[in-house]
């Protein structure tokens, strides 16, 4: 397992190496990140002050290693539109986001695992057949079509706030997260439903399930036991990219219920071309989906032992 784990760790610390040279090669050797662009003027003291950070008056390669240097250390540069440091910026969202993120799938996997599990033991009944034609069905609608339909017909009612609503407001985060929450969590809920279910369905023709029963334990323990770890293998790894995706920010969702999380500081930061946070959210979505991919094969790993010896 030790070796698995330095492997894949390599390949993670690969994977963020190339992809912050690309994005450094695309940002600023093609170009200028921080000069002013068509109708958007940077403050000359702004776009200064960022040229000075990532030492564009130097060598590319000593351009790269002071870009790198202020990756590690957080240090995006100075934001064109608010004047303030972009890692404020995301030390103020990137909770948010996380918070989101984290109920969301929770929703998913109650949802989803239980629906799945459901369908694949009462096959063929009425509950299996509601849950392949409403999974279906889900699977079928954007995510910002949902969205839009949450807003216009639960936005102010009961425990769900006004949107849009005024920056004056406050609204507990409990209560702010409930929308975009079941936005995101309605169409990954339907996946992992259908996967849970076809993977249930594979696992419970296995010889080691027919044994369980032949032993005479109790349906509750084969199917709680010993099917359903084996049927969550390729749940953990859709969990877990989705999971990345999420915690990269919610670009879609987010603006559509003005949630200051990342994706909406993503949207606004396009909007006014802010290319400092733009950047910054960039190399922070890459990282997170790349670590998080890393901990998704540990646990694919650990789930099953016949993966890490590969």
């Amino acid at each position: 397992m030790g070796k698995f784990i330095l492997r894949r760790s390599a390949q993670a610390i690969l994977v963020i190496f190339v992809a912050t040279l690309l994005i450094f090669l695309a940002t600023f050797v093609l170009g200028d990140p921080f000069g002013s662009t068509g109708e958007k003027t940077v403050p000359p003291e702004i776009a200064a002050l960022n040229r000075a950070k990532f030492g564009l008056d130097k060598p590319i390669p000593i351009q790269f290693l002071t870009y790198i240097g202020n990756m590690v250390t957080g240090d995006f540069g100075i934001d064109f539109s608010q004047r303030r440091e972009v890692s404020e910026l995301l030390a103020t969202t990137v909770p948010n986001t996380i918070r989101l993120a984290l109920v969301a799938i929770l929703i998913d996997v109650v949802i989803g695992v239980t629906a799945g599990v459901i369908a694949a033991v009462k096959r063929y009944s009425f509950w299996d057949v509601l849950v392949t034609i409403s999974t279906t069905l889900l699977i079928g609608i954007p995510t910002f079509v949902l969205g839009i339909l949450l807003v216009a017909n639960l936005s102010g009612i009961g425990p769900f706030p006004i949107v849009p609503r005024s920056f004056t407001v406050e609204v507990p985060w409990y209560q702010e997260v409930l929308l975009p929450a079941f936005t995101l969590a309605i169409v990954d809920a339907a996946f992992i439903a259908r996967l849970m279910r076809g993977s249930m369905l594979e696992v419970l023709r296995a010889d080691y399930i027919r044994t369980a029963r032949a032993k005479g334990l109790s349906e509750r323990v084969v199917i709680g036991k010993h099917a359903m770890r084996n049927s969550m293998i390729p749940v953990v790894t859709y969990i877990g990219i989705s999971l990345g995706v999420l915690f990269g920010g919610a670009i879609i969702t987010e603006s559509i219920f003005q949630y200051n999380g990342v994706g909406y500081l993503l949207f606004n930061a396009i909007r006014n071309s802010n290319a400092p946070v733009i950047i910054a959210i960039v190399v922070y979505s890459v990282v997170t989906f790349v670590v998080l991919s890393l901990i998704v094969d540990i646990l694919y790993a650990y789930l099953d032992p016949r993966i890490r010896l590969n």
